[in-house]
């Protein structure tokens, strides 16, 4: 929620605003009553307690005021650099800047579409180029994978403009950086430093034509959903150590439990026998043919994704058919991606196939159905 006083964006469990110290409260739209922030319902008259949404506009300033008046603050966040591989030459041979520009633009609005389809922002608009964000000012948890689908939207997307003398290339890093307000004449704007944005900045200017280079961070970040080519240490220019660097290939299709499957020994799971067992008599119905949809919910962190995984490789040590697929925040920028998710894993399918490939194991899969067991029978657990 926001802070009437300084404009500052909280966390709605706060009392207090983190920026000027405020109390927070909600008023009451019926009686006028100062209600607690986290309160559904006033403490005087009992009437619902609605929060006004902000809209983005209003957001943006909102937060441009409390980092001008807290001086920046640290955040961790995946920074983007892209640009048009050889733009000086390719400008220089049009000769007119209005030709240059009307060349140029239709690339630099893919590379902010991408960006903005993935809940990024464009932080700075470089000529040929864009400075992106994610992560910030809106918190991400999984900022680098939008990153690493932004930037592969991108190449696609330019890809299909059928222009050979339009290439671009694209850096990628994950790390800490201070955000804060830039002001100048004109405008006030948002902003990060520190060596993070720098060490983006050199992963593009390394990257090849049409390549996309991530760093380390950005990878163990990603690296469920992410295909890449290890490309080893590297001295790059301003950075004290070498730098492992990968080159972004594609996407993968990740299961929900491969978080689980690192290979690292895992404490037993305790303190969950209730749940397992609900999902035991859940599954035991479903056997039956009796078809069940069954919601974990709860707070981040209590262990939902391992119970999950727990109770899958259960089903999986006594023969029943596990079928996962993984939904995150970044996949309502695809239809149907659950479905999809779904389909891919039953029939095999890699999200880097070709059409012709991914119509050749559907019809493979149906072929080697028999009658007794058919797509999607009664001991298949759908696990999402």
């Amino acid at each position: 929620m926001h802070c009437a006083q300084c404009g500052g964006q909280n966390d709605a469990r706060n009392k207090y605003c983190e920026s000027c110290g405020a109390q927070l409260k909600i008023k009451c739209d019926v009686c006028g009553h100062g209600n607690e922030p986290t309160s559904r319902y006033c403490g005087q008259c009992g009437a619902a307690v609605l929060v006004t949404p902000i809209d983005n506009d209003q957001y943006s300033q909102q937060l441009l005021r409390s980092l001008s008046l807290k001086g920046g603050e640290r955040k961790r966040l995946t920074v983007l650099f892209a640009d048009i591989r050889n733009s000086t030459s390719l400008i220089d041979t049009l000769g007119d800047p209005e030709l240059a520009m009307r060349r140029l633009d239709p690339v630099l609005a893919l590379m902010k579409d991408a960006v903005h389809r993935y809940d990024g922002i464009v932080n700075k608009m470089q000529g040929d180029g864009v400075m992106a964000l994610f992560g910030a000012p809106r918190p991400q948890e999984d900022h680098a994978v939008r990153g690493c689908l932004a930037a592969l939207a991108m190449q696609e997307a330019i890809s299909r403009l059928g222009d050979k003398d339009i290439q671009i290339r694209v850096g990628l890093h994950t790390g800490e950086v201070v955000v804060q307000t830039v002001e100048n004449s004109i405008y006030r704007t948002y902003d990060v430093a520190g060596a993070s944005v720098h060490l983006a900045n050199r992963m593009e200017q390394m990257a090849d034509s049409n390549c996309i280079y991530i760093t380390r961070d950005t990878y163990q970040a990603a690296k469920q959903f992410v295909e890449v080519e290890a490309l080893g240490s590297q001295p790059v220019r301003g950075i004290g150590n070498p730098v492992e660097i990968f080159k972004l290939k594609g996407l993968r299709s990740a299961p929900a439990s491969e978080v689980f499957r690192s290979g690292v020994r895992l404490n037993r799971l305790v303190g969950r026998d209730d749940q397992f067992a609900a999902l035991e008599g859940e599954l035991a119905d479903a056997i039956k043919g009796d078809g069940r949809v069954v919601g974990v919910v709860g707070e981040a962190g209590i262990g939902k994704s391992r119970l999950c995984f727990e109770f899958a490789d259960s089903c999986r040590r006594r023969g029943i058919r596990v079928v996962e697929a993984r939904v995150l925040a970044h996949g309502r920028a695809t239809p149907l991606q659950p479905v999809l998710a779904l389909m891919r894993n039953i029939f095999g399918i890699q999200t880097d196939e070709s059409a012709e490939m991914s119509r050749r194991r559907v019809i493979e899969r149906f072929a080697a159905l028999s009658d007794s067991e058919p797509l999607l029978r009664a001991s298949t657990l759908l696990l999402g």
